[in-house]
């Protein structure tokens, strides 16, 4: 059964309670708990020519020597999670951006520990376990489990993020337009991205938010048109949260979409 409405409430509570973790136990979930990771690895597709997978194998092989320049090493993960795009599909990166934050938000309303990682993991230890189809890539991977240590793990407490305040993100319009912008632009500042660049901007009017990105350059290996991707599925929840719905239009880059209300 494809996922065709979004968990809002869930995945909106999940926003504020996810962790990047590096570092894992080495537990296995609970089976219950990885076959509704692996449902929801199936059934969400919300755009076509993106679709993720879940390995039931270490990690270990796949992150082994994958050290990036903050000295990135992910340890003893039970299980991953890859995300693979079509690279002949229109928007592959921004479309994969999007489904891989739900299926993470997924994953951390179970109470698991996630983390992005596009640019430092061993493709080819991947390619031994997923079967790709003509013209997919895997973009990027996640690490699936429970943080070594306990005070790490997802739990009921929000996380303070890192982010930069919106008066630096919006480059046009006005937050204070009504509750639903505000909303939806507070849930995609907290969106995670590569190295933290938090490469989104946005651009106000009275019934739509343009997410675009702050450069046409790439850097450490993930494209920034997959960082503003989670940022899309992040306010997108926070419209929703706010009781506004609507639909997503493609742009061009270095605009990416167009979230206009219904």
């Amino acid at each position: 059964m494809i996922i065709v409405e979004l968990p809002v409430e869930t995945w909106y509570d999940a926003l504020f309670l996810r962790r990047s973790q590096r570092k894992y136990s080495g537990e296995i979930p609970d089976e219950k708990i990885t076959s509704r990771i692996e449902r929801v690895c199936t059934d969400f597709r919300p755009f076509t020519g993106a679709r993720a997978v879940l390995v039931r194998e270490p990690a270990n092989d796949v992150f082994k020597g994958a050290i990036g320049p903050y000295f990135f090493k992910v340890t003893d993960a039970p299980y991953y999670i890859a995300f693979i795009a079509n690279m002949k599909t229109p928007n592959a990166q921004s479309i994969t951006g999007y489904l891989g934050e739900g299926i993470i938000l997924e994953a951390t309303s179970l109470g698991l520990n996630t983390c992005w990682v596009g640019g430092f993991f061993r493709r080819d230890s991947v390619m031994k376990q997923v079967t790709l189809q003509r013209n997919e890539r895997v973009l990027a991977i996640t690490p699936v489990g429970y943080s070594s240590k306990r005070s790490d793990r997802v739990g009921g407490v929000p996380i303070n993020y890192r982010r930069k305040d919106l008066s630096k993100l919006v480059i046009g319009g006005s937050v204070d337009k009504s509750k639903w912008i505000k909303s939806a632009l507070d849930a995609a500042r907290i969106a995670p991205s590569a190295t933290n660049r938090q490469p989104w901007r946005f651009q106000i009017s009275d019934d739509s938010i343009t997410v675009s990105s702050n450069s046409n350059r790439e850097g450490f290996n993930v494209s920034r048109k997959l960082d503003c991707g989670i940022a899309m599925l992040h306010l997108e929840l926070g419209a929703r949260y706010a009781g506004v719905t609507g639909s997503w239009e493609f742009l061009k880059f270095p605009q990416v979409a167009k979230y206009r209300t219904n």
